[in-house]
């Protein structure tokens, strides 16, 4: 995950543009294909992320500006795939120190498909899996607070027979991705 501050708006090779147009108001998955999804997830777990990572950018300061000042603009990066335990498949590697290499890829990445993108960020902050456990309590940095298996899914989660976020105990009650 990387909040951006941006000194203009990303110009998409794919469909040019510096004002607002109706992509910029919506979720931009890089992801060219599915062989290069599987790519990405396969690498994040035998090499900690993805060289090719899979980014979805939303710009929300198209949609309120008063998120930015004017003619500037924020972005969220929700990147993939990483490894949430990165010591496990980079021994002597920790998050701390592999954040900046990682968010310079998220970025590059991102910037192949706008290329103003990267001279454009003015500020950044990227989070790790670690960071999100640290910070929110999400476990491993899964947004999603597990793996969303068929066992995990509509009235199963999170245990079948409670879908409904009811409990056995009285006023209880589980909330959350």
């Amino acid at each position: 995950r990387m909040n951006v501050a941006l000194s203009e708006l990303p110009d998409f090779t794919s469909l040019p543009g510096m004002d607002p147009q109706p992509h910029h108001a919506s979720g931009i998955v890089i992801a060219p294909s599915l062989a290069y999804m599987e790519r990405a997830y396969f690498d994040a777990r035998t090499d900690g992320w993805s060289a090719a990572p899979i980014v979805e950018v939303l710009l929300p300061s198209v949609v309120d500006d008063l998120l930015a000042p004017p003619g500037m603009h924020v972005a969220s990066l929700f990147c993939q795939h990483v490894h949430p335990d990165l010591a496990r498949v980079l021994p002597g590697r920790t998050w701390d120190d592999a954040r900046d290499e990682v968010a310079d890829l998220m970025i590059e990445t991102v910037d192949r498909a706008a290329p103003n993108f990267k001279a454009r960020v003015v500020g950044r902050r990227a989070l790790t899996p670690l960071d999100l456990e640290r910070e929110f309590g999400l476990i491993g940095g899964d947004i999603f607070h597990g793996a969303l298996g068929l066992d995990q899914l509509f009235s199963a989660r999170p245990v079948l027979g409670h879908g409904n976020y009811r409990t056995p105990v009285r006023g209880l009650y589980l909330c959350g991705a």
